[in-house]
């Protein structure tokens, strides 16, 4: 079990792989994962920003297949988790190959990437039928933030980029379908972004037979999302507390991070401020409430931050973010090196 600084509350991030003790309230959306993936090896989970399509995946599914409720004859698997980013085929020659230690050294990442542009899924398949000479392994592959690709096929001007954007998809539909070895993808994307996925040839009908779309948690499902982490660490929640917050999140977007960046913060108020180990509403008005949390801990982070460094913290999360052609604001990868020329600043460590 993880948590930061002894605290439950993972706050705006996704919750780990290790984290699935302090994940609540998707029990039954994870058993549905379960039987679209036995059913199809690839499913595409489909929800709007927040919705927790990461954390329902990390700290939901993947334990649930260590746990053996997937394969009944191997709990043993080989866990992949990569994002497209600037470069999906390099990202995905780079996670497979991090996984398998012995076969990073013999082959390089570039090789991979090459061979994959050149024969397909095949030279990955043959990687993990060798894997499987010593043990009684299955294969995952997580692909997060699937959106990115297409905001990689977008800017690309070069016809051999544009084809690696396509034999990315070709490889992870490939590997999904063949029947070599156990190989599972689940892809995870922005609802909002559906019909980019007919400028790939073999997308949008994978997606139909094992779409999955998050749904909301419902009010119980939100108690315990509220309570269990802290019972957990051995703290108390007042009901009027918990009623104060489940009436509060009809109120906002973004309810999830929101939820979980709130409690982060009000657990942190309550072990430095009050200390009784029982977190209640003067514990939660004094962090802001759900509305005002994350402003209020926002204006302090800037707190003593020089004219300068608020123009350079503007602008780092300027080069960040972005807007596409159809309105919709999108992650923007950007190396440090390019952050550093963008604000023409030194920053410490490199």
């Amino acid at each position: 079990m993880s948590a930061t600084s002894n605290n439950p509350y993972i706050g705006l991030r996704p919750f780990d792989v290790d984290e699935s003790l302090l994940f609540f309230g998707r029990n039954n959306q994870t058993l549905e994962l379960l039987q679209r993936l036995h059913q199809h090896h690839f499913v595409s989970v489909v929800g709007s920003s927040g919705s927790g399509k990461s954390s329902l995946i990390r700290a939901g599914l993947i334990p649930s297949l260590k746990a053996g409720y997937l394969m009944e004859d191997s709990d043993q698997w080989l866990i992949v988790i990569m994002k497209p980013g600037r470069s999906p085929l390099y990202n995905l020659a780079e996670a497979i190959l991090s996984q398998i230690p012995e076969k990073n050294n013999a082959v390089s990442i570039e090789a991979l990437v090459q061979e994959i542009m050149e024969v397909g899924s095949e030279v990955i398949v043959h990687l993990m039928q060798q894997i499987q000479k010593d043990t009684n392994i299955n294969f995952f592959l997580l692909v997060d933030q699937f959106e990115e690709l297409f905001r990689f096929a977008a800017e690309q001007k070069d016809v051999s980029r544009q084809d690696e954007a396509i034999e990315f998809v070709n490889s992870i539909l490939e590997l999904a379908k063949q029947q070599t070895v156990p190989f599972f993808v689940v892809i995870t994307m922005r609802s909002d972004f559906i019909g980019d996925c007919s400028l790939f040839y073999g997308l949008p009908e994978a997606m139909n037979e094992s779409q999955y779309l998050v749904p909301r948690l419902n009010r119980v499902q939100l108690k315990t999302v509220i309570e269990g982490p802290a019972k957990l660490f051995g703290g108390k929640l007042d009901a009027s507390l918990t009623s104060r917050i489940l009436n509060d999140l009809g109120k906002v977007k973004d309810e999830l991070p929101l939820l979980q960046h709130a409690l982060m913060r009000l657990w942190d108020y309550e072990t430095k401020v009050h200390q009784d180990d029982n977190l209640g509403l003067d514990d939660y008005l004094g962090i802001g409430g759900l509305e005002k949390a994350l402003c209020i801990h926002a204006d302090e982070a800037l707190i003593g931050m020089s004219d300068r460094e608020l123009f350079i913290t503007k602008r780092m999360f300027q080069s960040l973010t972005a807007i596409d052609s159809n309105g919709r604001k999108i992650r923007r990868p950007v190396l440090l090196s390019q952050l550093k020329r963008i604000n023409g600043c030194h920053i410490r460590g490199t």
